[in-house]
């Protein structure tokens, strides 16, 4: 197939160029354009238990989640002066107006949000909406807000995730400003001249354009977060150009054999092409499992990454050999950089000393390996909060201010709502205040006290630990005579008919593992004659964990299992693709090391320039896995087939690893070094979250060039002999034959 089709390209590459010309001025004006439909967070899912529990909240008791927070204070004026009071009324009277503001609190309805270390005071609007159109909303409520002589800071969830989509978007023009120049400065080195270096930037970079305005179309259409453009674009630079490398080399390396300009295309097309079209496709096994996963995030990731890889490939099986049978010989033009294939390579006298110690360098580095694996072991799964953005935006600055003066975040809340009848019946059994209905609720709050880690409840019952009862029946006889303004509060804002609200209080942090074991605890109640609906950030992870992580194992078994059989026929062994899994499974542990130390354990946090949290974002384990795990296994993947190659020419299994190392050393140590580049461009994101992603990714690639396919996959293969290429006769029999070049 390859062989054809590397004829027909090479006979109609004016045809073939004209016709990517005009994909890529067709894709042009979508390109910038890629993030016009994405939308924030995509960390959530509307089955969740969380988010059903959320609508009730809504439905039932006419609450919302979803807040606009305003952050007043004055140099001079404290928080109750009348003239900071008045400014405070001045600047909100204008909110309630609005069509989908639900209500309005100040300090003056609730004097614990007036701070006790400066003359600061936050008020919240409640928005009547969802958080996509509360993005476009929060203008008009900013505008509505006239703060007169206050300083005002907005913050609250609509303008942390607009935040965080402006940062987003900067981080990635920032990356693709760094990544491209210095990753052409790289392909300069490994080849040399000025031709051939900016020839993979060039076919790599049309098929990431391509593939991105790709994603612009699939947006339209199919919900997708903003976080996916910084990773699929990400990927789509780094395999573009890892690809258009790979093929660029071999054609020179053909040349160097004394080939034609169609020869040598061809050959480059017949054995590059067909390590490309491997690699592609155990890099799309393991993407697409981002599908299956319910949550718009990953599911972005796995379409998105699709979508450049598949232009990356085509791209580079098609674009590349015809420009290269354009070029021809041309491609070693304007040299700036010696000739390294003239030289002594690096490659040869390691891959020697490798093939004569092979016990010697197996040993020591696999224990180094599992050594960078081990803070793994300690891996802490939470999720983000408005930390992930640098402190110079107003709304995170605003998010510290509320957490510095006010405790948010430090500890958690969680509303539960006791439901005990249909939301239309209004009669004697749905009365929060009958008797009977009182001792339910009086019965689901003593539960809620003794669970471990709560460190409060409020309710229409728990208000006097004193009281019991009988002391509640009576008290709410007449619930509309209440005169204490605290209960008189409770009362209007968390009791509906058939409804009664709970908020759970504990000093455990929103995000921790304790606080999803209490929200666990919470759900194994069973009330009385009704239902217990448990919303917020803590209920929300624990959903998000339990659907991701409960797929997790069957996901990685699949890709583990699909890939295994790929390679299996590809290259007519049982042993070399279980070798290549396990050492994949290596540089995929001692990632998740690398980000427990950093980025939970908060080292060189200063250096990088974010705040530890305590935790990993829960879907960061997934992705790396996904995008690592196809990576690690594209260079696997060069290096088995310069071995396979050596092997079938010589049948010497020791000369064929030697061989294979040396002729794939330079090129995949210069493709993982752009990679590298590229996700380390990453690094300087804002979003803390794009930042574990890149610096993962470039551990991961580090290790997994420099210790796994340099020494510890040749050792083994050195180590295992002819058994590499021991396939049992049945078996290969029934397997479909997959023709390598030759």
């Amino acid at each position: 197939m390859l062989n054809a089709s590397g004829k027909l390209i090479i006979r109609r590459k004016y045809y073939v160029l004209s016709i990517w010309a005009i994909v890529i001025l067709a894709a042009l004006p979508f390109f910038p354009r890629a993030d016009e439909y994405l939308k924030p967070g995509g960390f959530s899912n509307e089955s969740f238990p969380s988010v059903q529990a959320r609508n009730v909240l809504q439905e039932r008791l006419e609450l919302t989640t979803l807040t606009v927070d305003f952050v007043f204070s004055h140099p001079d004026w404290s928080p109750f002066d009348p003239r900071f009071s008045n400014a405070v009324e001045n600047a909100v009277s204008g909110l309630p107006d609005l069509e989908n503001i639900s209500y309005v609190v100040t300090h003056l309805d609730d004097p614990q949000r007036a701070s006790a270390v400066s003359n600061t005071v936050h008020a919240s609007a409640g928005l009547a909406m969802e958080l996509d159109d509360s993005l476009e909303y929060l203008d008009t409520v900013i505008e509505a807000v006239d703060p007169g002589p206050l300083d005002l800071i907005v913050t609250g969830g609509p303008a942390l995730y607009r935040d965080i989509s402006l940062a987003s978007e900067r981080d990635l023009r920032r990356s693709e400003t760094v990544a491209f120049p210095v990753a052409t400065i790289a392909l300069l080195l490994v080849f040399g001249t000025l031709v051939a270096a900016i020839l993979p930037a060039a076919v790599g970079g049309g098929g990431v354009l391509v593939g991105v305005a790709i994603v612009f179309f699939i947006s339209q259409g199919i919900d997708m977060s903003v976080f996916a453009l910084n990773i699929v674009s990400l990927l789509g630079i780094g395999i573009g150009i890892d690809y258009s490398l790979f093929y660029t080399s071999r054609f020179q390396e053909e040349l160097r054999k004394g080939k034609s300009v169609e020869d040598a295309v061809l050959g480059a097309h017949v054995h590059a092409g067909q390590a490309i079209l491997f690699s592609a496709v155990t890099s799309l096994i393991g993407l697409l499992s981002l599908v299956f996963f319910d949550v718009m995030m990953l599911r972005s990731v796995g379409i998105g990454a699709v979508a450049v890889i598949f232009a990356a490939l085509i791209a580079a099986l098609t674009l590349m050999p015809a420009i290269l049978a354009v070029l021809g010989e041309r491609v070693n033009r304007f040299r700036i950089v010696p000739n390294w294939s003239n030289r002594p390579s690096f490659w040869v006298p390691l891959s020697n000393w490798v093939m004569k110690r092979p016990w010697l360098v197996l040993v020591p580095t696999s224990a180094v390996l599992i050594l960078l694996a081990v803070p793994a072991l300690s891996l802490r799964l939470g999720t983000v909060d408005a930390t992930i953005l640098p402190d110079t935006l107003e709304s995170r600055q605003g998010f510290d201010v509320l957490r510095e003066e006010f405790g948010f975040a430090l500890q958690t809340v969680i509303p539960v709502v006791y439901t005990f009848a249909e939301k239309g019946d209004v009669s004697v059994a749905a009365d929060p205040f009958s008797a009977e209905n009182i001792r339910r609720a009086f019965d689901v709050g003593r539960e809620f006290e003794r669970l471990d880690g709560v460190s409060g409840v409020t309710s229409i019952v728990n208000l006097e630990p004193t009281f019991g009862t009988d002391e509640y029946e009576l008290l709410y006889t007449h619930p509309e005579s209440i005169t204490d303004v605290a209960a008189a509060r409770i009362v209007e804002e968390s009791v509906r008919h058939g409804a009664i609200l709970f908020l759970i209080h504990s000093d455990l942090h929103p995000f921790w593992p304790e606080t999803r074991q209490l929200v666990t605890d919470i759900r194994a109640l069973i009330p009385p004659g009704g239902e217990l609906h448990v919303s917020g950030g803590a209920g929300e992870i624990t959903d998000i964990i339990a659907a991701l992580y409960g797929k997790f194992p069957y996901v990685i078994a699949a890709v583990l299992g699909v890939t295994y059989i790929s390679l299996m026929l590809l290259f007519r062994s049982v042993l070399l693709p279980l070798k290549a899994v396990l050492l994949n499974a290596l540089s995929i542990l001692a990632s998740y090391g690398a980000l427990v130390f950093v980025f939970q354990e908060g080292n060189f946090s200063q250096i990088l320039n974010f705040e530890a949290m305590g935790v990993i974002e829960a879907t960061l384990p997934i992705l790396l896995f996904a995008i690592i795990f196809g990576l690690s296994m594209d260079y696997e993947i060069f290096l088995l087939s310069r071995v396979a190659e050596a092997y079938e020419r010589t049948g010497d299994n020791t000369l064929a690893v030697a061989e294979g190392l040396q002729r794939s050393g330079l090129i995949i140590t210069g493709a993982a070094s752009i990679l590298i580049i590229v996700a380390l461009s990453f690094v300087l994101a804002d979003v803390v979250v794009v930042k574990a992603i890149g610096l993962g990714l470039a551990i991961a690639v580090f290790v997994d060039v420099t210790l796994v396919r340099a020494l510890v996959a040749p050792a083994i293969m050195r180590i295992a002999g002819p058994w590499n290429w021991w396939l049992p006769g049945w078996l290969d029999r029934i397997l479909p034959e997959v023709k390598r070049a030759d």
